[in-house]
């Protein structure tokens, strides 16, 4: 599953959040890639947001890695440790590889996970 996610996905987390736990529990999901091509800086909160993320995946048995920051992100992201227990890719497909491999096309969400959950309201 691929999560297009954006500075205010991760400024909201407990909507976020409760976005993945829903995939993880209710869809089963579990290989996301959060694209983080649409977040241009990462404050402390939104790190945090990435770090729950990382935290629901690993207690559900699920993976999550990173891929499209940009390299002032990748650079809090290793000042803060986080590249140390979150895998970091270039792109989305490379990503997804790591994976091992996959047999179709992999799922997206439908813009951002806040957006996906405000239309299913």
């Amino acid at each position: 599953m691929i999560l297009h996610l954006t500075g205010e996905d991760l400024s909201s987390p407990f909507e976020t959040a409760n976005v993945v736990e829903r995939l993880l529990q209710e869809d089963g999901e579990r290989k996301f890639v959060a694209d983080l091509s649409l977040v241009p800086d990462l404050v402390s909160m939104q790190a945090g947001t990435l770090f729950t993320l990382h935290a629901l995946c690993y207690e559900n048995v699920a993976i999550l890695k990173l891929s499209g920051a940009s390299d002032k992100v990748k650079m809090i992201l290793r000042l803060l440790g986080l590249d140390k227990i979150i895998e970091i890719h270039h792109g989305k497909d490379v990503a997804m590889a790591s994976f091992g491999p996959y047999e179709g096309i992999p799922p997206v969400t439908g813009g951002t996970p806040l957006k996906s959950q405000k239309e299913s309201s």
